[in-house]
């Protein structure tokens, strides 16, 4: 065994040494890792390959100025859509988990209340999902003669994951066996944040408590060890909520000390006792259920500070005023009127206490002589950049070299639960994610809005001493996106302006949680609304995208199945569930003019016209939302060749209008060849139209409108509308072109 283990410890420490680990600091040696791992090994073979293609994805991203815009999925067959759609990669956050509940928990907010096992189950119904995805598409290609499976799209369902793994859910063991599970589950991703277990709060909400800077960089690290203990390659992302936290565990780490609040003013009570006499007065005037001083074993001596500071700054005239008025409100909640007291308090005492870091107490003074003409050995803004970086002891022994003995004290300003107060910034957050750059393969400052501004500022100063450091940025449902002041074409734009700055994977987080609720709130209404039809509705548009959901039962393998059936019975089974019986049948059936009929036509039309090339038709919304669809030519490298955008209404008298908003031959050498001919004819088939209504024509619409009247196609135009083109379409010439290749060459040689 000896031989064995040494050979193992160094196969470890070339793994530590290895370019992917470039930059990363551990706090455990090889031995320790080998230890840990026994004689029986089980492989994390879905985990592995996945942390290492990824890891390479976004590293080439990296270099690129790309990045991933995603979203977490409400459930495993959203991930897979999002797969199938291109994203390369996947969020799985625990805002959504917490929303959902389980079988187990209620739904409720992200306070990480749920167990440490919940995101993880999750995250491996999302894993089991892609790769039965992954098993369908195979065995479905396998099938495929050469010529379909050269025009089947191939779809990427890797599990390219980043999970949230909160703040670890506690300590040392807790953070392992999380990763341990989310690895297990064939994640490769996770992010660990910097507030503390049992007080966490969603990233968007009030009251977050950090964590000191070295117990994030132990949680980083412990989680470093467990995925080397497992050997994989796992992507950890340290999220930090500096930006906007306002209160810390703890003062023990001196990297925290610059952005720690104190007071100031000498004759300040402290804020716990004023606080905790604020409950002992509701109680006392008959608010029983105020009582939390009680938990605090305080001598009545304690509160007449605070007593005595109420009255000279008139908060206790405040204090009475509202405790009258919510006697005299018999709806007004308690709680409500608690808030409303403390609210007004906080923002006095804060001022009596003249509260504000070490630093900017010190800056204040410097400041304050130098406008009154003394000599300062230092310029107030030298004192600032020194004391950002500097720990207590340091900063005070440097102001009083510089004749400078202020009052302060952070110990005045801490809460009841023993929380000290700091000043949330984009610079606090820079100071800890700079912390914690080597222990993490992406750093993530979770912030209050969307601004390129603050991302910008973030980035730079990460990348000023890492400058190889990958980005993660939250684009958040918990933004109202519309009091951001960017316009559309910024929002449009926003996630390729972060890919250049080096963020790689952005994300909405509980977009999922959203979509599932408007489409169901929207189905709901309108099978109220139209019955049936609503159903009906949804399968067009099913139709119209070529989704897999148009036919359920095989996207769900049930073509795989009844193959294993087959296979294992010997082929003797008739009870196949894909065989007859099946409904399967009726989505199979032609229910629109096909698309396929367009592609025969642009054969005819490329014979004709003597063009060697391949061209193909698309049919899909403008947009992913948008009601505006899209009929384009593509040619062999999918470059568009022409467009028309339109969209189907019905009149009053129930007449099928074609409603075109453009229309254009991107291709200059295809113009004038009755390229756009064709594709409205099939416009005209699909959608059963009347007529044609050319919304805001140019000169180019109007003549060929009449060339087109000439040739048959439209039996009246009518222009003088509004600034609208009218045409009714001739149906007997539209019928003819039904009748085979022999008259759409016909029609072309009349052009």
């Amino acid at each position: 065994m000896e031989k064995e283990f040494y050979e193992e410890i160094e196969r470890t420490r070339k793994w530590f040494r290895s370019e992917r680990f470039a930059g990363i600091t551990r706090f455990y040696s090889p031995r320790q890792v080998v230890e840990q791992r026994g004689t029986i090994r089980r492989e994390y073979s879905i985990a592995k390959k996945a942390a290492e293609e990824f890891h390479d994805f976004l590293r080439a991203s990296y270099k690129k100025g790309e990045s991933i815009t995603t979203f977490g999925p409400y459930s495993p067959g959203q991930a897979v859509m999002i797969k199938r759609q291109g994203i390369k990669g996947i969020y799985l956050g625990g805002w959504a988990t917490s929303a959902k509940g389980s079988a187990d928990e209620d739904p409720g907010a992200d306070l990480a209340s749920y167990p440490l096992s919940r995101v993880p189950d999750e995250a491996a119904a999302i894993v089991r999902a892609l790769v039965a995805a992954d098993r369908n598409q195979y065995f479905t290609r396998a099938r495929m003669s050469d010529e379909q499976a050269k025009n089947t799209p191939v779809y990427d369902y890797r599990p390219f994951i980043i999970a949230d793994a909160d703040t670890g859910h506690g300590g040392d063991a807790h953070v392992r066996n999380l990763i341990k599970r989310f690895v297990e589950a064939g994640v490769p991703g996770y992010h660990i944040e910097d507030q503390k277990p049992g007080a966490k709060k969603c990233g968007h909400q009030g009251g977050k408590v950090l964590v000191t800077v070295d117990e994030q960089i132990k949680r980083l690290n412990t989680a470093r060890f467990q995925l080397d203990l497992m050997e994989v390659p796992g992507i950890i992302v340290a999220r930090t909520d500096a930006e906007s936290a306002t209160l810390l565990e703890s003062i023990a780490d001196e990297r925290d000390h610059p952005f720690v609040l104190g007071s100031t003013n000498p004759d300040t009570p402290a804020f716990k006792i004023c606080y905790l006499y604020i409950l002992k007065t509701f109680h006392e005037q008959g608010f029983e259920d105020v009582n939390g001083h009680l938990i605090y074993n305080l001598a009545a001596h304690r509160f007449e500070e605070a007593e005595s500071f109420f009255k000279d700054t008139g908060i206790a005239t405040m204090l009475q005023e509202k405790i009258a008025k919510g006697k005299s409100d018999k709806k007004a909640h308690v709680e409500s009127i608690l808030d409303d007291a403390i609210g007004a308090f906080a923002e006095t005492w804060e001022n009596h206490a003249n509260v504000k870091t070490f630093g900017q107490a010190v800056f204040e003074v410097l400041k304050t002589r130098l406008e009154e003409g003394m000599q300062s050995a230092i310029d107030p803004a030298d004192w600032l950049k020194f004391a950002k970086k500097a720990p207590l002891d340091e900063a005070r022994k440097k102001a009083l070299s510089l004749g400078v003995d202020v009052s302060w004290d952070p110990e005045k300003v801490r809460t009841p639960d023993g929380y000290y107060q700091v000043k949330g910034s984009i610079e606090y957050a820079i100071a800890r994610s700079l912390a914690v750059a080597p222990y993490t393969d992406l750093i993530w400052m979770e912030t209050k809005t969307a601004d390129l501004k603050d991302a910008k500022e973030f980035a730079e100063a990460i990348h000023q001493e890492f400058p190889n450091a990958m980005l993660a940025y939250n684009l958040s449902p918990s933004f109202n996106w519309d009091t951001t002041g960017m316009s559309d074409e910024q929002m449009k734009a926003f996630p390729i302006e972060l890919g250049k700055m080096g963020f790689v994977f952005n994300f909405i987080t509980y977009g999922g949680h959203q979509i599932d609720g408007l489409a169901s709130e929207e189905f709901a209404l309108a099978l109220q609304q139209d019955g049936m039809l609503a159903l009906a509705t949804l399968q067009r548009r099913l139709r119209l995208i070529d989704s897999p959901y148009k036919t359920p039962q095989s996207w769900v393998g049930g073509n795989r199945f009844d193959a294993a059936l087959t296979a294992s019975s010997g082929n003797t089974s008739t009870t196949r569930a894909m065989g007859k019986g099946s409904t399967q049948t009726q989505h199979l059936m032609p229910t629109e003019f096909p698309i396929k009929t367009l592609d025969r036509w642009l054969a005819c039309w490329l014979t004709y016209h003597k063009i060697t090339d391949q061209l193909h038709a698309r049919l899909r919304p403008v947009t992913g939302s948008s009601d505006l669809l899209e009929l384009s030519v593509g040619d062999q490298k999918e470059e568009k060749i022409a467009s028309v955008i339109f969209t189907g209404i019905q009149d009053r008298q129930g007449r099928n209008i074609l409603s075109i908003r453009n229309q254009s031959t991107i291709k200059v050498e295809y113009r004038k060849k009755r390229l756009m001919t064709l594709m409205q004819s099939f416009l005209v088939h699909r959608y059963k139209s009347d007529s044609i209504h050319y919304l805001a024509p140019t000169e180019d619409n109007h003549r060929a409108v009449e060339g087109m009247k000439k040739l048959g196609f439209f039996s009246e135009v009518k222009s003088e509308v509004g600034d609208i083109i009218v045409a009714n379409v001739n149906k007997a010439f539209q019928k003819k072109l039904l009748e085979g290749d022999a008259e759409i060459q016909a029609m072309l040689a009349r052009s």
